[in-house]
């Protein structure tokens, strides 16, 4: 599978886990958590693209899934924050 056709498995299973059925309120430790799952995969995803013999040719995508993690991670952030306010979680959570 290649690095294309794995990142549309991968936004493809995200999508899938967020709108699964189950409700999940923002800012609550499972949305969370969600976030969490997709920059993890995210990052091993742009682990892979840099090996190998097209590791040159993939610099911009490499950059654009750093670009969507540091996205994911300040979307986490402010979810956490709601949380927090809201009385969803703990602030050491």
């Amino acid at each position: 599978m290649g690095g294309e056709d794995l990142l549309r498995e991968l936004i493809r299973e995200s999508v899938m886990s967020l709108y699964d059925g189950t409700q999940t309120e923002y800012g609550s430790t499972e949305y969370v958590n969600e976030l969490d799952r997709i920059v993890k995969e995210l990052q091993h995803l742009k682990t892979s693209l840099r090996s190998g013999p097209d590791r040159y040719k993939n610099r911009k995508e490499v950059h654009r899934i750093q670009s969507a993690v540091e996205a994911i991670r300040f979307l986490k952030n402010r979810a956490k924050r709601t949380g927090v306010r809201n009385g969803l979680i703990t602030g050491d959570d």
